[in-house]
């Protein structure tokens, strides 16, 4: 079985965010204002609608336990390379300097990461496999994204977004202000998928975690602020910043 992309939202500057849509249509909480909103407004109900039954159907057609079976079988049969490479970052909140590392592990695929902690990406489209990604991968507007995030130590999570039109969101947990707690270990994908939209251009996925809660606010004002450079950074005291740049096509 597989799902079938959504086609561009017709919504309005004035609608809320799509990552707020796609929170209520994992069946989180919303904003009473938001809520109000679309139940007033044909496009974003439709497009609600198009959330929850494409987010039913990847769920039903991909559970958790495939995608992870199938991950694991990848890793068992391939070599695992050294690191590529390593370059230096600094941190915008804290005068530090880390280090970017190419994680190994999968073959090589889960991403760049700081300071530990595995964070990955897969892609399901229509009428193919589940796909993990790598660095500049190649996705379209109606892909469909999962997520999975190891930790050696329990702690707190946000996956953010920075779009090829400089426009940040909170993809986990989705839409939230907070971020979600992350118990140490855990393999199991994260609740929910994203459904891109047709913004074009490069795709940053940065994950962010703490030991303790995080804001998304901040962040996603010094993601905004750097919207068209060539690579953004982000920081906070003690955090890990996991970094996935994709190339998205419409």
């Amino acid at each position: 079985m597989s799902t079938t992309p959504l086609p561009p939202s017709p919504r309005g500057s004035h609608c809320p965010p799509a990552a707020l849509l796609e929170a209520m249509s994992a069946g989180e909480a919303a904003p009473e204002a938001t809520r109000t909103h679309v139940e007033g407004c044909a496009d974003c109900r439709g497009q609600l609608e198009a959330l929850t039954t494409a987010r039913e159907a990847f769920v039903r057609a991909r559970p958790p336990e495939l995608f992870l079976r199938q991950l694991e079988r990848r890793a068992a049969a391939r070599p695992r390379p050294g690191p590529r490479w390593l370059l230096p970052v600094l941190g915008a909140c804290v005068p530090l300097l880390a280090l970017l590392v190419l994680v190994p592990r999968l073959g090589g695929e889960d991403g760049v990461l700081l300071k530990g902690g595995a964070f990955r990406v897969v892609v399901s489209r229509a009428g193919g496999t589940p796909e993990l990604l790598g660095p500049d991968a190649q996705v379209r507007t109606g892909d469909a994204l999962r997520f999975s995030y190891e930790a050696q130590e329990p702690g707190h999570l946000l996956v953010l977004e920075l779009d090829g039109r400089g426009a940040a969101s909170v993809f986990y947990p989705h839409g939230s202000a907070t971020s979600a707690p992350q118990p140490a270990g855990q393999r199991d994908f994260l609740p929910g998928s994203v459904v891109l939209d047709d913004a074009p251009g490069p795709e940053w996925l940065l994950a962010v975690f703490s030991p303790r809660p995080l804001q998304a606010a901040p962040l996603l004002e010094t993601l905004r602020a750097q919207a068209g450079r060539a690579e953004p950074t982000l920081s906070c005291p003690d955090c890990s910043v996991s970094m996935l740049r994709l190339q998205k096509r419409p």
